[in-house]
């Protein structure tokens, strides 16, 4: 694995000021990024760590969609009552390729 610079973002400006210029990966939960890391697949000057930003928010647009935050969980996506309701099949396509 190549040295990289790790940069932990409390604010969505400041991450996006981190990963500027492009030489830079976003990082969260969930991601298999440090592992296409390992084999040089990827190969980010900077990870810019994100999980520390409000994005775990689902909310129901004017349009009648959804805004799904960047940091939801597909558990916690699938279990939210607009997309239980609303989007069934979405729920269980998100339940069946979630990992516990």
């Amino acid at each position: 694995m190549k040295r990289f610079e790790y940069i932990r973002s409390l604010e969505p400006q400041q991450a996006v000021m981190f990963a500027t210029p492009s030489e830079a990966s976003f990082i969260a939960g969930g991601t298999n990024l440090l592992d296409l890391m390992k084999f040089e697949i990827e190969t980010p000057r900077k990870l810019v760590d994100i999980t520390r930003l409000k994005l775990k928010q689902v909310e129901t647009t004017a349009e009648g969609g959804l805004r799904i935050g960047t940091l939801v969980t597909n558990s916690d996506l699938a279990a939210h009552l607009a997309v239980t309701s609303d989007y069934p099949v979405l729920s269980r396509a998100m339940l069946a390729g979630a990992s516990g």
